[in-house]
């Protein structure tokens, strides 16, 4: 094993420290909570574990006979994350009405993993574990060596669980995204790309990180600061307590009144009822006629809540029905649909250029400038200004 230094870099333990302290106090803040979601739970984990990665530098300045224990902890919350990544994104995206994730046994192999590595190091003589994290030293007992091979193994190992996790939250992600498009006319705050952002951020840092370890040891010349680590650490906290934090399940639709007159499905239901649906396509233009007048007439649109639990209530159809009808007749999800008429009704303020495109976007339903662009130039095909300068050289 490479030798480390026991005393760490000035910078990289005040960075280390800043990082330990922020995943404390947003553990603090959600634990202290009154009504704790469950994917918060999840989430107070995520901030245990990234807290323990911290620990590190902290524990070699301040308590040097710990440092390999501690370490040993950094390797179990290495293990400890990615799943628990996984189970808040699975909280995060169930059906509102589901119950509490309740994790698989599978789900305890990686922890039980980083667990044995934990195990292993304690079982160690304190002066061994000294020998063998800070000077590098090797004893050579086949107790020693067996510790170093299975600490070897588990390191490797890390690099494809936590990418075979990686990848299952990416795609319950775009599943999400998808539920979300058949779901709602709004989806601003509710689709986690940030959340997408963050694991893809951490697949690069990781990959970085092994690129910049091949480098140091190929070109010994070629210094990387101590205080990396640290850095993309404390970024990676900061990010997740700005945005998770105040994250909902991003499938809780606004309430809806208690006089329904007809129940209703949830995202997931509705749409497995495909499969089972007998609907004609003689059904399926009458509901569209049904939509597109009520669109017309009542310009339901307009509400920014919009959600096809609502317009399944006005046009009185079942929900799965439309979404159907949306999809498959109108080959549109409920998304694109509402916002299409969202636009359709921005285009004449847009080429008489008296409002101001933010305006304009509140008033036809749009909650943010952002989502009315992206939408008009799906629509359009250009941009709000591009369309009002062609307007103006059009005759009439």
């Amino acid at each position: 094993m490479m030798p480390l230094s026991i005393i760490p870099d000035p910078l990289a333990l005040i960075l280390s420290a800043a990082a330990f302290g922020q995943a404390s106090l947003c553990t603090i803040l959600l634990l202290s909570r009154a009504a704790l979601a469950p994917h918060s739970r999840w989430l107070s984990l995520i901030f245990i574990c990234l807290g323990g990665l911290a620990s590190g530098p902290i524990s070699a300045a301040l308590f040097a006979p710990l440092y390999p224990v501690i370490m040993s902890v950094v390797l179990f919350a290495l293990y400890a994350l990615p799943v628990l990544f996984w189970l808040y994104t699975l909280s995060l995206t169930q059906a509102p009405e589901s119950a509490p994730v309740t994790p698989h046994w599978t789900h305890a192999i990686a922890p039980l993993c980083g667990g044995l590595g934990l195990l292993s190091i304690i079982t160690l003589p304190a002066e061994v574990r000294l020998a063998m994290f800070v000077s590098g030293d090797l004893d050579g007992t086949d107790h020693a060596t067996a510790v170093a091979l299975v600490l070897f193994i588990l390191v490797i190992s890390w690099t494809p669980v936590s990418a075979g996790y990686g990848i299952a939250v990416q795609r319950r992600l775009i599943r999400h995204r998808r539920l979300l498009r058949d779901n709602l006319s709004n989806t601003d705050g509710r689709d986690l790309f940030w959340l997408s952002g963050i694991i893809l951020a951490i697949a690069a840092i990781w990959c970085s990180s092994i690129i910049l370890l091949i480098v140091d040891n190929v070109w010994s010349g070629l210094h990387v600061p101590a205080s990396l680590g640290p850095v993309m650490l404390l970024v990676l906290i900061l990010v997740l307590s700005l945005r998770g934090l105040e994250q909902d399940n991003g499938l809780v639709a606004p309430a809806e009144p208690a006089h329904a007159p007809m129940p209703e499905q949830s995202p997931v239901e509705h749409l497995q009822k495909y499969k089972k649906s007998a609907l004609s396509e003689t059904d399926a233009a009458r509901i569209a006629e049904r939509l597109e007048q009520a669109m017309q007439d009542d310009r339901l649109y307009l509400d920014p809540n919009l959600s096809l639990t609502k317009l399944a209530r006005h046009v009185r159809v079942a929900s799965n029905h439309v979404s159907q009808t949306l999809n498959e007749a109108l080959e549109e999800t409920f998304f694109d649909y509402v916002n299409r008429w969202r636009i359709e009704a921005a285009l004449p303020h847009i080429a008489e250029g008296k409002e101001t495109v933010l305006t304009i976007a509140l008033d036809v339903g749009f909650n943010t400038r952002s989502t009315f662009y992206t939408a008009f130039k799906r629509v359009t095909g250009m941009t709000p200004r591009a369309y009002r300068e062609t307007a103006k050289k059009t005759p009439g």
